[in-house]
């Protein structure tokens, strides 16, 4: 499986950038929350320097987690705040990936109660930037791209290969990530049948790298380094 290293988990954004490049990863996937990774706090000559960064490394972009909780997508006072937040990452990925080279990929949790003027918003603001989102509740908001994230999808009661495979497309993003009976474990551990889904993904058509999610392991840098590139 083509892996690119997620960085939500990971520490501070530069060290883990430089951590990933350690490793043999060829392509990252931005904490879009991170400091010093913030949309807002990243003018164009940050972002220039950024996507230097990353070239002297040698990482490409696999596109920029923003995690806004899945409630805030719905009717309500957050709304407005969340969707400003979407806007400026994708016009973040949107750029970084021309400088950097990579996906312009924002990754969320919206769901299927997001409100429809938001998802009308957040289209519009994908076709200026030239970048996609990609959905990774379960189930997804309709109309959006659609992204899995396996420990979602079970944990919503679904099986990630099968979905995969329902797919009329291929999905815009991918992750891999596991589930056990107490939340999130490193793949492979859980419930997930690794092999299954890699086959799905290639069978509905899916190239892209896919992104290994650390979030919430107790050894998060250990699990990284378990899947490098040429580990094991």
């Amino acid at each position: 499986m083509n892996l690119a290293l997620g960085l939500c988990g990971l520490g501070e954004a530069k060290a883990a950038l430089r951590g990933a490049a350690e490793l043999g990863y060829r392509a990252v996937q931005l904490d879009g929350a991170a400091p010093g990774m913030r949309a807002r706090e990243l003018d164009r000559s940050g972002r220039r320097d950024l996507a230097a960064m990353m070239r002297r490394l040698g990482l490409g972009l696999a596109g920029v987690d923003l995690w806004v909780p899945t409630e805030h997508f719905a009717p309500g006072p957050h709304t407005e705040r969340a969707v400003h937040a979407v806007i400026c990452a994708l016009e973040l990925v949107g750029e970084l990936a021309t400088m950097a080279g990579g996906r312009a990929v924002v990754s969320v949790s919206m769901g299927a109660g997001a409100a429809a003027d938001a998802k009308v918003a957040l289209r519009e603001a994908e076709e200026r930037a030239g970048a996609r989102l990609a959905d990774h509740q379960w189930p997804p908001a309709a109309g959006c791209g659609v992204g899995i994230d396996p420990a979602a999808v079970m944990l919503a009661g679904g099986e990630p290969a099968t979905e995969v495979l329902r797919l009329a497309e291929a999905p815009a993003a991918a992750r891999l990530s596991d589930l056990g009976p107490v939340g999130r474990v490193p793949a492979g551990r859980g419930k997930l049948d690794v092999m299954g889904y890699e086959v799905a993904l290639v069978t509905r058509g899916y190239v892209s790298p896919v992104v290994l999610d650390v979030r919430g392991l107790a050894d998060a840098w250990g699990e990284a380094a378990a899947r490098a590139p040429g580990a094991g």
